[in-house]
């Protein structure tokens, strides 16, 4: 069994995040807590072209509620499959890799779990998020490759 007390997992709640749960799972020592944190970029709001009459200013404000919902309704399925208790469980808006690093302080978390998948340059070894959480975390960081699920 795992030596971590307090295991942050962050997840872009998508199916291959099940692996990472996985993973921070094995790392859990007996009685430790699972916390699940997922970050989205802000939408902002501005002009989109492409209206029949010219530009359009769009208010966002209701996209990004929408897109709230469903992500809560989305980290709420992993929680319930994996056991995590419901005040463990958050969404927040803003940059990933600050938001996590942030979450991870405040809720003195010796282990932060995150999943990369990136295409290119440094990001081929590790993704954007997750190169930004490695360095200056305030714990341990342990980087999952995320691998599609086989059809």
């Amino acid at each position: 069994m795992g030596s971590y007390k307090q295991v942050l997992v962050a997840l872009d709640l998508r199916k291959e995040g099940e692996a990472i749960i996985q993973k921070a799972k094995n790392v859990l020592a007996d009685g430790g807590d699972l916390h699940l944190l997922h970050v989205a970029e802000p939408i902002e709001a501005g002009l989109w072209a492409g209206a029949p009459f010219g530009a359009v200013i769009v208010n966002t404000d209701d996209i990004e509620q929408e897109a709230i919902k469903a992500k809560t309704k989305r980290i709420n399925e992993f929680a319930k499959k994996y056991g995590v208790a419901d005040d463990h469980c958050h969404i927040k808006i803003g940059k990933p890799s600050r938001e996590i690093k942030k979450y991870a302080e405040e809720q003195h978390c010796d282990m932060i779990v995150i999943g990369t998948h990136g295409q290119h340059g440094w990001e081929l070894l590790l993704g954007s998020t997750a190169n930004g959480v490695l360095h200056g975390a305030p714990c341990d960081v342990l980087c999952v490759q995320m691998r599609k699920p086989k059809e």
